[in-house]
Parts: structure tokens; sequence; C-alpha cells
């Protein structure tokens, strides 16, 4: 578990950073492991920021009641509640928009780029078909591949970052993110949706993911999560004629 910085112990959602150096070191120390992954290079991280602060993110999730929902009910996603960016996350507790935050700061980018070798990474503070996202009962995610480009900043995207807030989840009640082999023949990987558990893998127009089989939780549970997606700039053509400050 990464150490964190908390300047108000009474109330640790909200007033957290994320310590950079030992974030550091636990991406050195899970590098390899990434890259060798299968069935595409990813990596799991248990109790990512420890039970004082994410117990209390995960009781003020917000629950399907909130206003700002956009809810989907497709043949490829049903029951799913998603798009809080649209508001600018109003009314969503300040605890969980500060998560947000630390995941487009320094520390967290330090940290992705050291454990998957890849430089400049950009995040998205839109949270463009990221951010808190809402499973009801019954709810699926069909398998799928993820978009590859940022149109409106003509970004390529390279990572995808999924942290999870669901307490005292019960593996019956499925919801497992799940990833399969490129011919989408079986499922190499499960992980279940449990609290403190982030998930950061690459992406790829064959990495197939999802949770496909309905949720089975009883109605007045949720499977609560938190995603990011990181991108990189193309290179520029003109490249060689970057300079530094002109000065008069």
């Amino acid at each position: 578990m990464p150490e964190v910085h908390t300047l108000a112990p009474e109330d640790c959602s909200s007033r957290f950073f994320l310590d950079r150096d030992r974030l550091r070191a636990l991406a050195l120390s899970r590098r390899a492991g990434y890259r060798a992954a299968g069935p595409y290079p990813h990596a799991v991280f248990e109790g990512f920021l420890g039970a004082e602060i994410a117990a209390p993110l995960a009781a003020r999730f917000p629950g399907p009641e909130h206003p700002g929902w956009m809810r989907r009910d497709y043949r490829e996603q049903a029951a799913r509640l998603g798009q809080l960016q649209r508001t600018g996350f109003a009314g969503v507790d300040v605890g969980l928009r500060h998560l947000l935050s630390e995941l487009s700061g320094m520390a967290f980018l330090d940290f992705l780029s050291t454990l998957t070798g890849i430089e400049g990474l950009i995040p998205d503070a839109h949270f463009r078909g990221a951010g808190p996202s809402l499973t009801l009962p019954g709810g699926h995610l069909a398998l799928h591949a993820d978009f590859n480009r940022d149109r409106t900043r003509h970004l390529e995207r390279k990572l995808t970052v999924i942290y999870y807030l669901g307490h005292d989840w019960h593996p019956s009640w499925g919801g497992a993110l799940e990833l399969w082999d490129a011919p989408r023949t079986r499922c190499e990987a499960s992980y279940l949706p449990v609290l403190d558990r982030l998930i950061v893998m690459d992406h790829g127009d064959t990495y197939w993911h999802g949770h496909p089989a309905p949720l089975a939780c009883p109605e007045g549970r949720h499977r609560a999560s938190v995603s990011a997606y990181y991108y990189v700039a193309a290179p520029s053509p003109d490249e060689d004629s970057a300079h530094g400050a002109i000065w008069a």
C-alpha cells in the first residue's frame, strides 16, 4: 500500500495526497510483472489507499438517486449509471472529487509511467467516458475494446485505470472485470470489484474486457468504481524546430 499524506485525520477521505516516492517504489517493484501479465499488460494493487481513506469514499459514493447520473440500457450494457462529468460532478462528495484530482496529479502520473514504461502520459481532467460509475443489480457490460483516441485533443489512448469502492463485496454477486484473449476464446484473468482495489491496464484494439454476466448483488447494493484514461501526444512534425524561451 502506498503511503499517503493526510491534512486532516478526522476527514481523510477529502484530505489526502499520494506520496510520490513511495508510489514510484511500488511501481518499480511491479514493473516487470506488469509487462509479463496476460492476456495483456496489467497490474492489480490491493489496498491502494488504505481502509481509513477508502471506506469513507465508499460510504459517500453517489447512490442511484443522484440526479446527475445518466443511465445506459442497451444490448451491450444495461443498468449502468455514469456521465457525472456532464454537470461538473455537481453534488458529488468532496472526497471523491479530490480522488479524481489526485488521479490527474503528478504523483499518480509518475507512478503510471514508472509502472508501464510509457512516458509523457496526459490525463483527461474532463473524464470523458470515465469518472464514477455505478452498476445496478442485473446490470452488465459486454466484452469490448475501448475507444482509441481523444478526438478533441488529438491524443492517442494508452492506459485505463479502474479503482473499486464496493465494500463487503461477496464473490457470489459477480461483477468481476474479465480480461479475455485476443480471439475471445477464453477469459485469462478475472478481478472482483472489491473495496480499495486498483487496476492499471494497457489499451489495445484486441484487449477485450468487461463484466458480461448480469450482476447478482441484492437490491440496495451496487458495483461502484472510478475510472480514468491516459493518453500520449503524437510526435510533432516540426519537433526539430522546438526551442526554449526567446529573451528580448
